[in-house]
This record gives C-alpha cells, structure tokens and sequence, in this order.
C-alpha cells in the first residue's frame, strides 16, 4: 500500500472518529450584546443543573471574589457621591459623617488591593473603563436611544473593572490565598497578636468584619442613597451587588450559598467553553461564552458553522444606559441592532435560537421608581409605565424584527422573559430548552 493511501485512510478515520464523536454533544453559542447581560449567569445556572453539588468545592474561592464585589461596591458608592460634599472644611453634619465614614472604609483598598494582587501574577489581569462609568448609566436626562438622542456629559471619574484569564488557575489560587490569611488569623493570640505582631490587616474577612457596621451605615444612609439617584445610578443593578447583605457576608464563618454564587461578578477577557458531560443522556453539552462588546463580535462567526443552539440575552433593564464602548449608543438599541444582524446572517438560519429578554426584576424596580420607559424609548408612545405591558411590548417588537429579516418560520425561536438570577424559573426554562433541543436532533435522525 502506498504511504499516500495510508495517509488517506488514516484521515478518512479520524474524520469518522470526530463526527461519531460530535453526534454525542450539544454545542450551545450564548451571545449578549452589552456587558452584564448575565451570560455567566446562566451558564452557572446551566451547572447547577447538571448537578446541584456544582459549587461545592469551589466556595472558597467565590467567597474571594464576593468579598471583592462587596469592598469594590463600597468604595464605587464613596468616589461617585463625594464630590457632593465638603470635604476640605467640613462644617455641616452631612459632609462630617461622610468625612468620617470615609476614613474608617479607608482599610478597604487595602483589601481590594490584596485580593486583586492574589489573581495578578498567573493570570491576565486587565483593568477598563467600567460598563456605566459606574456601571453604564448616564445621568437621568440621557442615555436615550437613537429613537430620542442627547448629549451625555462625562462623570470626572471612572471606575475599573478587574478580569480574568478563563485558563487561568484563578480559582485554586484564591483558594490557596483564603487559606493562608485563614491560617494567619486563627493562629493569632485572643490579644490581636501573633509572634509579637499585630493581626494580618491583610486578611479580607477580618478587615470586612471590623468595616461592616460602617458599611452599613454608608448604604443606609438616606443622603447617599439621593446622591446616587440625582447620577442616574442604580447599584442593585449592577453584578456582583450584596450591599444590602454586608451583615450576613462580614459575619465570621461567611460561607456563599449558591445563590450567591450565581449572583457574584468576574470577568474573562476571552471566549470560555463550559463542558457538561451529564446535562442529557448520554450526551455531554459545550456552552460558548463569547464577549459581545461590538470590538468582540467578529469572534463570534467561527462559531456559528457548528453550533445547536443559539442563546441570546437583552438585559431589559438597560434601556436607561449608554454603551461603555460608546457613549451615544443606548444599549437597549444597540441590542435590537444585534438581533436583526443575527435574524438576517444566513449561516444561522438552520439553528434554533433562544433569546432571554433578562433582568425583568430590575427592570420592574427601575419602572416602579418612577424612571419612565418611553423617556428613553420614544417609540413606546404613551402606553402606561407598567412592567408587565412594557415587557409585552419588547417581545412584540423583537418577533416583528425576527419576522421582518426574512429569517425561515420554520426555525424555532423561543422568547423567556427572564431573571437568571431567579434559580428556580430559570432551571425551569433550561429544562425546556434541552428538551426542544433534544427533539430538534430526533426529528432530524427520523426518531420522531
């Protein structure tokens, strides 16, 4: 036999081998446009389908980047509302107490410093312009869609957000650094001292301890909480948000439940694949988190060729927020201007597509507030600021640029209305997508 013949046969088997070996996977794409959709989210959710143990060993590491997202949180609270007050001379009450509360949190750099430091040597670190300028939200007379555009003047200060490589070991090496402040701290002497030294400052969860009645103060403060609301800024809205649990967080012995993993915040900076062996029968499910930032999404087409399932999430609650990317594009727009790119790309036409419309809780808070929908989406008219009907009318106008791109009927297109956050409800859909996924593959094999 010729060694060109060897070659072919040994080519035509690894072909045969790798689409034997695809018929026993379920390749899920998960796309958002805007940072903060709750991609990773749902694909933790996903997890905890498989299996509800998902995140048992792994607490500690969590329990880190919890820590982290509480301290970033406060002092994120600190730098936006202090210009509001006197701080060279502090004469009135507010700016006193500010003043002060400001001083006693100021340990907690030192423990974001720490924790950020422990990640920062194996693994990429990168630091960028937050998703609003503190989140993404614009003060409350911008942030408009291009249905309705003003100027939006910048905030004096931006905030950093801290990401992660997806191959990196960050998980381990948290685990390694809780261990060792955990092991400082319980060797030291009731006295505070260890071999003569005081207490490791060091250690997050003693420092959250000591801060946590100061914590509290500050989030509860009703002068603050105006401050906040006068920069358009919602900070129950953005990920990683346990400010109303800083009791149950800095308390001794803090273990994160489950929930609170689903709701903690950290970033890659690259596409991940999340492997589920057990999610179906016999069938092991990939999940793609693939960033949706507009600079990203020429990532996104290498996938689209081999792909079962495309999920999509619209964080609905950002209708009243800019793009961190760019400042004149409302993200509820450019979400629409993503879902008729999808609808109308011919490569995804034979694929099922899911599309959450996400973050419906915030959504409903926002509009209780008093934040008027149709300010920001002229479109909406005078229909009543009420979640319900403004939710009917986002899905509405998503089916009608799903039919209007020309994209075949006969692929199915599911609509959720959703909060991953929400375990329960949200499982409940998993559990319908697998199933619709599952019967794609039957009707396509001639089961069914």
């Amino acid at each position: 036999m010729l060694i060109s013949d060897g070659i072919d046969q040994a080519l035509k088997a690894e072909k045969i081998a790798k689409a034997a070996a695809r018929r026993k996977q379920r390749k899920v794409l998960v796309l958002a446009g805007n940072s903060e959709s709750g991609k990773s989210t749902l694909i933790k959710q996903f997890r905890l389908m498989q299996s509800s143990e998902a995140f048992a060993i792994e607490r500690g590491s969590w329990k880190s980047i919890i820590y982290l997202n509480i301290v970033r949180s406060i002092l994120k609270v600190i730098d936006i509302v202090a210009p509001n007050f006197n701080l060279r001379n502090p004469t009135d009450d507010d700016s006193q107490n500010f003043a002060r509360l400001r001083l006693r949190l100021m340990p907690l750099r030192s423990i974001e410093s720490s924790i950020i430091e422990s990640l920062s040597s194996p693994i990429d670190i990168a630091r960028t312009r937050s998703q609003h300028k503190y989140s993404g939200i614009s003060p409350r007379s911008n942030g408009r869609s291009s249905e309705r555009r003003s100027p939006r003047p910048e905030m004096d200060t931006e905030y950093d957000d801290v990401f992660v490589h997806p191959e990196s070991p960050w998980q381990r090496i948290l685990q390694t650094y809780m261990r060792t402040t955990n092991a400082i701290r319980t060797s030291t002497s009731p006295s505070g001292e260890q071999d003569g030294a005081m207490v490791n400052t060091d250690d997050p969860a003693v420092t959250l301890e000591a801060c946590a009645a100061d914590m509290k103060l500050l989030w509860s403060n009703p002068v603050i909480h105006q401050h906040l609301k006068e920069a358009g800024l919602f900070m129950e809205e953005t990920s990683g948000f346990f400010l109303n649990d800083i009791e149950r967080i800095a308390s001794p012995g803090y273990t994160p439940t489950d929930d609170d993993i689903l709701r903690s915040r950290v970033k890659t900076i690259a596409p991940t694949e999340t492997v589920l062996p057990n999610l179906e029968k016999g069938l092991e499910w990939r999940l793609y988190d693939v960033g949706g930032a507009r600079r990203q999404r020429a990532k996104w087409a290498p996938f689209f060729d081999d792909v079962d399932l495309l999920i999509i999430l619209v964080p609905v609650s950002a209708f009243d927020q800019y793009l961190a990317e760019d400042h004149s594009v409302n993200r509820l727009q450019d979400s629409f201007e993503m879902w008729t790119e999808l609808c109308k790309t011919s490569a995804l036409h034979h694929i099922p597509v899911l599309l959450f419309l996400n973050k419906t809780d915030l959504l409903e808070k926002k509009l209780l507030s008093g934040v008027r929908f149709s300010e920001f989406l002229v479109s909406y008219g005078d229909r009543p600021n009420e979640p319900k009907r403004v939710l009917n009318y986002l899905t509405k106008r998503f089916i009608g640029m799903r039919k209007s791109s020309k994209a075949p009927s006969g692929t199915p297109c599911y609509f959720h209305q959703t909060s991953v956050v929400d375990r329960s409800t949200t499982q409940t859909v998993i559990a319908h997508v697998r199933d619709q996924v599952v019967m794609g593959h039957m009707r396509e094999s001639y089961f069914v």
